[in-house]
């Protein structure tokens, strides 16, 4: 078997985007109406008690810093904002679709929710347009590297072992040496398969290389600025606390000063803490 016959049978083999549970669909609908209200959305939450327990948990946490406790789930909303609550939704969904066991699952995923939070944020600082794009973009980012591990696990656990204990190479490169393509390739024509927009297919394609990018150079500079800080904050199988943020193209490209990347450091940290603990656990 040559090598993009296998490249080609991992993507057909990856079947369609597993339907979103039937709760999340619902209120995801429902905050793209104009007009829905938090007690609209809060009768849809409430069938899925789970759900809304994370929310009113986020709701209650130090980050919003309310003097009394928000009992209802309709507070909530109006508390942590409509986005955060798109964003929360759509990354327990996610989480939902792609159930992970071992070790390895559990770090690409934990870094992929980090990924999408610090894309939506940093996008919120320069272009809050698109900032639900970019978190989609960066949760899915690494989506090439889920089905390789479920496709091939042997190799990419080779791949990933080299990765955490700090090898120096890049991740597309080991995976190029063993596959003759890489996660990036992969998760470009997974996204394709699956219908997302082109600007989300494009930034997963090139989440390694912006420089590239045609359609919405942005969305891919803002998800590789995530990827890089969530590397240094060690988030991940990959780990590189030393690495110069200021350094990179993507912080060039988007205008950020040395101080403007420490400050978002600090803030990505708590940000984490607050809006994604729960699903990393």
């Amino acid at each position: 078997m040559n090598l993009p016959t296998l490249l080609k049978k991992i993507v057909m083999l990856t079947g369609d985007l597993p339907t979103i549970p039937y709760t999340s669909q619902a209120v995801l609908q429902k905050l793209s109406d104009p007009n829905a209200t938090p007690k609209e959305i809060e009768s849809i939450i409430l069938r899925d008690p789970s759900l809304a327990a994370r929310i009113l948990k986020l709701a209650n946490s130090p980050f919003y810093a309310h003097a009394r406790k928000i009992k209802t789930v309709s507070e909530a909303t109006a508390i942590i904002g409509f986005n955060t609550l798109r964003s929360l939704v759509i990354a327990s969904a996610v989480r939902e679709m792609f159930k992970v066991f071992g070790l390895v699952e559990k770090l690409l995923w934990e870094h992929s929710v980090a990924v999408g939070f610090i894309s939506r944020f940093i996008a919120s600082k320069k272009f809050v347009r698109i900032s639900e794009e970019v978190f989609i973009a960066g949760l899915l980012h690494d989506i090439g590297k889920i089905v390789l591990q479920l496709r091939v696990p042997d190799k990419m656990c080779q791949v990933i072992e080299e990765l955490y204990e700090g090898g120096r190479e890049e991740s597309t490169t080991l995976e190029t040496k063993l596959f003759g393509f890489n996660h990036a390739h992969v998760g470009q024509l997974v996204a394709r398969k699956w219908l997302f927009s082109e600007d989300i297919e494009e930034a997963i394609g090139y989440h390694h290389w912006p420089g590239r990018a045609r359609l919405n150079p942005n969305i891919c500079y803002v998800v590789h600025l995530a990827n890089v800080i969530s590397h240094k904050l060690e988030i991940g199988p990959i780990r590189t606390p030393e690495i110069d943020l200021s350094k990179t193209i993507s912080a060039i490209s988007l205008g950020f000063f040395p101080d403007d990347l420490d400050g978002m450091l600090e803030e990505c940290q708590q940000m984490l803490k607050v809006e994604a603990g729960d699903i990393f656990s």
